[in-house]
């Protein structure tokens, strides 16, 4: 116990060196007023002991949970669970699917395989076991993922036409979106985002490093009422969760569900919105 005091005590300090860096102001873990402070003080004081977290951010296990909410329909076709990557059974995966380690996030967990005759097993599986074999998110204080059993999964892999499938985040708090981001061409190589408010305008959000925006706003899908109930339904009795759903030829899909959006070190653009959007997030009542 006094060890995992230690260790615990390091991480939060690592923390605080980085947000500093990255910030350019002093995380307040006391009486934390903006939106990244408000995702640090949940990470060491919610996250790092709520089970539920670390099922839900689970990207196989949160599966039940999608489906016990009524949105089983939802979710992406799965081919096949190992628990190491060389248990993979090949023979049983179809030309093209999608690879993902499910206890960690970004793109080094994530393998899109456009024609499994062209895929490199031996480096995949080279890559999959490094990675894995990192307890992502100890470094700075993501104890949820540490905590889920790593796993390699294969889902289907969305089609979305020339431009890519669109990429839909929901910026929820406390079960209510507030905002939310639409990207595309994300695998393609050659991304663009946009933000909007929940009435369709584009919203005032944006992040420092962002992706261009497209030369024409996005077009509000029919079935966007729907993506809306699934974001604030999966969302709900949190102070804020980071919903990840896909929409493809007017079918809506689950991605995942983010705790940590970018590890709590959002640079927003510009940094007055850190504090508007961490008012969204009351904490008060949180045991600690």
């Amino acid at each position: 116990m006094i060890l995992n005091k230690l260790k615990h005590m390091r991480i939060k300090r690592s923390v605080r060196r980085k947000f500093k860096k990255r910030l350019g102001y002093t995380l307040d873990l006391e009486a934390p007023k903006t939106y990244c402070e408000k995702i640090q003080w949940l990470k060491f004081n919610q996250i790092v002991d709520d089970q539920r977290i670390v099922t839900r951010a689970d990207k196989y296990a949160v599966r039940a949970y999608v489906e016990s909410k009524g949105f089983g329909e939802h979710l992406v076709d799965l081919y096949g669970s190992w628990h190491k990557p060389e248990k993979i059974d090949w023979q049983k995966l179809p030309d093209r699917f999608v690879l993902k380690l499910t206890n960690g996030s970004g793109g080094r967990y994530c393998w899109f395989v456009k024609d499994k005759k062209l895929f490199s097993r031996r480096q995949f599986e080279n890559d999959a076991r490094t990675v894995r074999t990192k307890k992502y998110g100890l470094r700075y204080g993501e104890f949820h993922y540490a905590k889920m059993p790593s796993r390699v999964i294969a889902e289907e892999y969305l089609e979305g036409g020339a431009h890519g499938i669109k990429d839909y985040k929901f910026y929820c708090f406390h079960g209510k979106v507030a905002f939310f981001s639409v990207e595309q061409g994300k695998v393609e190589g050659d991304p663009v985002r946009d933000y909007y408010d929940i009435d369709w305008s584009r919203s005032s959000v944006r992040f420092f490093g962002d992706h261009p925006r497209p030369e024409q706003p996005f077009t509000k899908p029919a079935n966007f009422d729907r993506m809306i109930l699934m974001a604030e339904t999966l969302s709900f009795g949190y102070p804020h969760i980071r919903v990840d759903l896909y929409n493809v030829d007017s079918r809506v899909f689950f991605g995942e569900l983010t705790y940590t959006p970018e590890n709590g070190l959002t640079r927003w653009d510009p940094p007055s919105l850190d504090l508007k959007y961490g008012r969204l997030m009351d904490v008060n009542n949180i045991r600690h």
